[in-house]
């Protein structure tokens, strides 16, 4: 093994032997790992059980640190089956996930924390989209 591979282990094993070495993870990643793991799969599903009724649900991801210094994602319901070919596009949910806590976004309310990426999971995601749905609903225009 390499002078540089033994170098990256011996700091991994002392960063691991540490108290509070497992507080101390990449807060972005963090965001990130909650958007692939509990909004992306979550979305899709709901996007996938509306989609019988004409209704989809978008999604948009940013996760390059590079452009933003917090993970970012946002869905919005909208019509897929409009016959008139003009589409009814729901309001935008924007998440917004800041060290471990997840910021929600919505036109014309104020940001509220969800709490932390360790207990906003999909159940609770799922209850958030099951409010967003009836909203949406209840604006849903039929060709």
């Amino acid at each position: 093994m390499s002078a540089i591979a033994d170098a990256f282990l011996s700091g991994r094993r002392r960063a691991g032997s540490e108290p509070g070495a497992q507080d101390r993870s990449d807060p972005f990643q963090l965001g990130v790992a909650w958007v692939e793991t509990v909004f992306v799969p979550t979305v899709e599903q709901a996007d996938k059980d509306l989609r019988q009724f004409g209704v989809g649900v978008r999604h948009d991801l940013n996760l390059n640190r590079g452009s933003t210094n917090h993970p970012h994602a946002d869905f919005w319901f909208v019509q897929t089956a409009a016959k008139s070919g003009q589409s009814y596009d729901g309001p935008k949910y924007s998440f917004n996930v800041i060290d471990r806590d997840i910021m929600v976004y919505k036109p014309g309310a104020s940001g509220r924390s969800l709490g932390s990426v360790d207990g906003f999971g999909p159940d609770q995601l799922n209850e958030l989209l099951r409010e967003a749905a009836e909203e949406y609903g209840e604006k849903f225009r039929q060709d």
